[in-house]
């Protein structure tokens, strides 16, 4: 993927008031690979579920960038000066109607180097890199439609063959929010790129 063409189409500035946003979560990538989390099976919300890292905002912090970063630093006990800020994805519902600013980074050591010394704080039981080229095979992509609050689709996408940290791998379901935040990257990446052909 080119990295350059992401800061391209992302937005470059926070511009949210504090009351339409409550929690950020970073999509940090490579020019190869996406990395998640899947969160532990204790955890209170999402328990299982494959995600990014990321959570609730503090109250001083005006910010997403600033939540992300404290974030990042808090579940994988890796310092934030690792990352590359690329920009800020459209705000995205979650099912419990929370604004979440997805923010996308680029992981600045290697994944080697990553795997090496990330360590969970308790919230996470795996952490895997996903290839791009898995998530743009777009026959890897089903949806449903959700009838609620609001009527919208629901992605999903079977992850097999992610690079894992201490963990043999196995197939994951990527769906949900997250799902919904690669899905939206992935158009905005691809709408008005020219054909190869």
């Amino acid at each position: 993927m080119d990295i350059d063409r992401f800061k391209e189409i992302l937005q470059q500035e926070h511009t949210l008031p504090d009351d339409k946003w409550k929690g950020a979560v970073l999509f940090l990538v490579t020019s190869t690979h996406v990395i998640f989390i899947k969160r532990a099976n204790t955890m209170p919300t999402h328990s299982g579920q494959i995600a990014f890292v990321g959570g609730h905002r503090l109250p001083h912090e005006k910010d997403p960038w600033i939540t992300v970063l404290r974030e990042y630093t808090e579940e994988t006990n890796l310092e934030s000066t690792e990352l590359e800020f690329l920009g800020y994805l459209p705000v995205i519902m979650t099912a419990r109607l929370q604004p979440i600013v997805p923010i996308m980074a680029k992981l600045k050591i290697s994944l080697e180097d990553f795997f090496r010394d990330v360590k969970s704080n308790g919230e996470w039981d795996e952490i895997l890199a996903y290839p791009w080229e898995e998530l743009l095979k777009e026959e890897m992509w089903n949806f449903a439609w959700r009838h609620g609050y609001s009527r919208g689709a629901i992605h999903f996408h079977t992850i097999k063959g992610a690079k894992c940290f201490e963990k043999r791998p196995h197939s994951h379901l990527l769906w949900g929010a997250t799902a919904g935040m690669v899905w939206d990257f992935l158009r905005l990446y691809f709408k008005h790129r020219p054909c190869a052909y």
